[in-house]
């Protein structure tokens, strides 16, 4: 099942309901809440092939998501979900080296609640 979610632009979305994601690394699904506001997928290479990951990664990377991790384990979740999706070894470990380097900047410091407006800025 999609998310259901109202796109701002070609980048931005908001969710319109709540979306579970499993995940074995956190031995839980997350849950993303009505009203979340992500980038979909941040990474710039190969943008917008690993979208449900990305939206995980965002929720995860926010200072009070629920459960709360650690920037590596946000990694790893990511990195967990290209997987389950079926993307190949060479672009999960593309995406995830991506995300190691560069991850903390878009979203460090926001809350789960951030506005399309506090995150476009």
């Amino acid at each position: 099942m999609n998310p259901q979610v109202k796109e701002y632009d070609h980048k931005w979305v908001r969710f319109l309901e709540p979306f579970a994601i499993h995940s074995d690394t956190l031995g839980r699904a997350i849950t993303i809440p009505r009203g979340f506001v992500c980038d979909r997928e941040s990474v710039p290479i190969i943008r917008g092939t690993s979208i449900r990951a990305g939206y995980a990664h965002d929720y995860l990377y926010r200072y009070d998501s629920d459960p709360i991790v650690t920037r590596s384990v946000a990694d790893a979740v990511y990195f967990e979900i290209m997987a389950q999706r079926g993307n190949p070894v060479w672009r999960r470990w593309l995406k995830w080296a991506a995300v190691r380097v560069f991850g903390f900047i878009p979203f460090h410091g926001h809350s789960v609640t951030a506005t399309y407006e506090d995150l476009a800025k």
